[in-house]
């Protein structure tokens, strides 16, 4: 992104860049504070080729300042102790700041936001468009009158009626445009080169948009605003669903503006500075998604030229979302060119396109020598910062990391990060070739090499057992359980009724091959004999069938063992415990009369110990590392997930509003999830709303305010599952990544995922349960717990019925949803989010077992 000074600021290094960011903010501090600190004293010990920078940063800052306060700046103030700064910049600077700032009166210092009566602040909120006059007036009619503006714009804001950014805005006694069009801004999001993004709502539509708006003094610059043009252009002509979507474009009030999708996510730069970088499996899939956005925008004459991780956004759906395609180049024929007299360029030789960390080295010669190629050099710098975190080639200057992309030899990838397999390494080293000749031709010939890589790389993951083996690996698994039956007694991993998939499955006589994960997946298998397993057991759940449940005797935790599934039933297991303590392991309560009752369906989950997480040598961090857990207290949880039809019920008694109703939720469009003010759980556009299916666009408050609606109607403690209870409810006795085996070839049996839900939510038990009778655990929509998230927990978590960290920002979800791809949906992967979201929000409840 380009400084609003027009500096070259987006081609400093990334952490350059953030060291000036806190220079700046430093600097504005002692502004407030009312000094006027020195700039030459901050650019002490700052290499001279950032000084030009870092000045173009600070000097707008101190002008606004200055001018804020009745100081009147002059261009001869900043070139007598820097008379290499351009004296045009320094002219445009002080004029642009002298019309949008008035200077301070005396008495303004003094009183603030004291010429802002109640009346005229009401009236300002009216003429922008936030509120009508009779919203303002029933508003007011409903509280004790404020004293003041201040006190309005707080009882405003508090109430959700006006965002912060409008407050601020309207208080001011000339307030900016907030209504543009028919688009309400809310809140600025960044700001470029060319001007200001805000986040913004058409006012009847409901619909959230990116809103762009050309900066103040280049609308008047024909070339600045014939690029501006340029850009509206380019975006209008592509759609696609891994690219930003253009909507509207047009001029208000002499303000140009582009309307663009409004993205509810994170850049991919951020994902990785905040999560750490991803596995080759996740990085994989975003290549292949930002690849077929780049295919479908070259086959329509558009070169992107500064693809990079920031310019790549992910959804609140996990889809990619290329940004920035007003910034690329339209190719156009021969004949538009002599017809136009100049081929179309946004770019002239004062403005340098792309950053450096990810351009082709023939663009940095020129940056008219762009073409696809160039992308596609792009992209492989971005793959290799999605799998490592830094740049492909770095260097203490700008001039020592060009010369780097030209000079030094392409990275072996298989070595630089030791889970990309050496076959991909092909594939990386032609994406980036040094000369643009010997790169894929098209993003298309690379898109093929991609989905051949696909195939061999399932085809090496398969494992052979010889039927030769059979015997010998039968007389091992004798021994483990001879030795087993000795030891401390333990549940043997219960499997469900359906076949499990492991590593090695034998039949006698033949030869059976499966799937396995990669390295950094795989677990060690622990076996033990089935029926000695099952003697102890039922030993153990009967040695005291007496035994009541009170808070200091429990009927005992089951333990299980880290492994592949075993011959044990975990359904036989809970039937039998359930039968012990007299308590059925399948249950419903009625929450609503009426010729069709609403009925919740509960299943027993008993007391037990397990193996939580993921190994520290997987290279998601956050499900590690693996710790033992200890769940001493039975308790039923959700059959399937909360249903449209179940939370038709808690709307219609208590008229509740969910946070999709307020700030806008997710719904079909055009075949593709969008998000929209008038998409809620009720409404999910094309998508029709289905009384069994999983009630969707619900955020951790809504589920949260269910659960308690559900506990004062029942008379019994409902509430979400903490991530320990949801992971062993899950895992159903396995140790395994997926409760049916080790490897998730056979998920489309259990399962709504990315392989077969056509981007889709659908009602539920229409697949396999696992071994405690949970259906649709994995997939199909993600689901609340109760804990706070903290990516470190899982370090200092207490092994006895954990419940989370004391306090965080956001919660956790788990089991993966219709989005996600099958080897991403396991019984310990954890996913997190605010708690006011919607976005990927379903939930179940646990109904806790009350004690004598």
């Amino acid at each position: 992104m380009k400084s609003r000074n027009g500096t070259d600021f987006e081609q400093l290094p990334s952490d350059l860049m953030l060291k000036i960011n806190q220079l700046c903010d430093q600097f504005e501090i002692e502004l407030r504070q009312g000094d006027l600190p020195s700039i030459t004293d901050w650019l002490d010990h700052v290499a001279v080729e950032y000084r030009e920078v870092i000045l173009k940063e600070l000097i707008p800052l101190e002008i606004e300042h200055r001018i804020q306060t009745g100081d009147i700046p002059q261009v001869s103030d900043y070139l007598q102790p820097f008379p290499l700064l351009d004296q045009d910049w320094l002219l445009e600077t002080i004029g642009t700041a002298r019309a949008e700032l008035k200077p301070a009166k005396a008495n303004d210092l003094s009183s603030g936001s004291q010429g802002n009566s109640i009346e005229s602040y009401r009236e300002r909120i009216i003429q922008s468009g936030v509120l009508a006059a009779s919203e303002l007036t029933e508003i007011l009619e409903m509280v004790e009158l404020p004293s003041s503006a201040d006190e309005m714009a707080e009882l405003l804001t508090q109430s959700g009626r006006l965002t912060t950014y409008q407050s601020q805005v309207l208080l001011e006694p000339e307030c900016r445009p907030l209504l543009i069009g028919e688009y309400l801004i809310q809140e600025p999001i960044g700001s470029g080169g060319m001007g200001t993004v805000y986040k913004a709502i058409h006012r009847r539509m409901k619909r959230l948009v990116a809103l762009k708006v050309i900066r103040a003094d280049l609308d008047q610059n024909p070339e600045r605003l014939k690029r501006f043009e340029r850009e509206v252009q380019t975006a209008a002509r592509l759609s696609h669903p891994h690219i930003v979507t253009a909507y509207d474009a047009g001029e208000s009030q002499g303000i140009h503006y582009l309307i663009c999708e409004y993205i509810d996510g994170e850049s991919l730069t951020q994902l990785v500075r905040d999560s750490g970088p991803l596995d080759f499996a996740d990085a994989l899939h975003c290549l292949q998604q930002i690849a077929e956005g780049l295919d479908y925008a070259h086959s329509q004459g558009v070169i992107h030229r500064d693809i990079k991780p920031a310019n790549i956004l992910v959804d609140d759906q996990g889809d990619l979302k290329i940004l920035d395609m007003g910034l690329a180049r339209l190719q156009e024929s021969s004949a538009d060119i002599l017809t136009n007299g100049e081929q179309t360029e946004l770019t002239s030789s004062q403005i340098f396109m792309g950053t450096i960390d990810y351009m082709a080295p023939e663009q940095a010669r020129n940056t008219r020598l762009a073409d696809h190629r160039s992308d596609i050099y792009s992209l492989g710098c971005t793959f290799y910062f999605l799998l490592t975190g830094k740049p492909v080639y770095s260097g203490e200057t700008t001039v020592e990391r060009i010369l780097a992309h030209k000079e030094q030899p392409i990275p072996r990838l298989s070595s630089v990060c030791n889970q990309v397999p050496t076959d991909f390494d092909a594939i990386f080293s032609k994406m980036l070739a040094k000369e643009p000749d010997e790169r894929y031709s098209s993003v298309s010939d690379l898109l093929q090499d991609l989905q051949n890589f696909n195939l061999s790389y399932d085809a090496e993951q398969t494992v052979m057992l010889p039927a030769a083996e059979s015997a010998d690996f039968q007389t091992e698994a004798t021994t483990a359980a001879e030795a087993w039956a000795s030891q401390t007694t333990r549940e043997q991993p219960a499997v469900s009724d359906y076949p499990a998939v492991s590593d090695y499955t034998v039949m006698a006589g033949t030869t059976v091959q499966h799937q396995s994960l990669p390295a950094g997946r795989r677990r060690g298998l622990i076996w033990g004999g089935a029926a000695v397993a099952a003697a102890v057991l039922l030993m153990f759940l009967f040695r005291n069938p007496q035994r009541q449940l009170t808070e200091d005797s429990t009927a005992g935790p089951l333990e299980t063992t880290p492994g592949q599934s075993g011959q044990l039933d975990a359904g036989t297991i809970q039937a039998e415990y359930a039968k012990q303590v007299q308590l059925p392991a399948q249950a419903s309560e009625k929450i609503s009369d009426g010729p069709e009752p609403v009925m919740l369906d509960l299943t027993l989950i008993p007391p037990g110990e397990f193996i939580m997480g993921t190994e520290e040598t997987d290279p998601v961090a956050y499900d590690a590392p693996t710790h033992p857990v200890k769940l001493t207290r039975p308790f039923y949880i959700g059959t399937t997930e909360v249903s449209n039809q179940l939370f038709q019920s808690f709307v219609d008694e208590t008229g509740y509003r969910t946070d999709a109703e307020r700030a806008g939720g997710y719904g079909m469009a055009g075949g593709s999830w969008n998000r929209s003010g008038n998409y809620y759980w009720k409404n999910l556009g094309e998508l029709p709303v289905q009384k069994t299916a999983p009630a969707v666009n619900i955020s951790w408050n809504d589920a949260v305010t269910f659960c308690e609606w559900l506990s004062r109607k029942t008379g019994t403690i409902y509430r979400l599952p903490t991530e320990a209870e949801w992971e062993y409810a899950c895992r159903a006795g396995t140790q395994t990544p997926w409760f049916f085996g080790d490897s998730p070839e056979d998920m489309a049996q259990y399962a709504w995922f990315q392989g077969n839900s056509e981007g889709k939510v659908y009602p539920a038990k229409q697949k396999q349960p696992n071994a405690f009778g949970l259906y649709d655990i994995y997939g199909n929509e993600w689901e609340w717990c109760q804990d706070f998230y903290a990516a470190d927990y899982y370090r200092n978590s207490p092994s006895e019925n954990p419940t989370g960290p004391a306090e965080g920002s956001e919660r956790v979800r788990r089991g993966g949803g219709f989005q996600q791809p099958a080897g991403q949906m396991t019984s310990y992967i954890r996913g997190h989010g605010p708690p006011e979201t919607p976005s990927r929000g379903a939930f179940r409840v646990v109904r806790e077992i009350p004690v004598d």
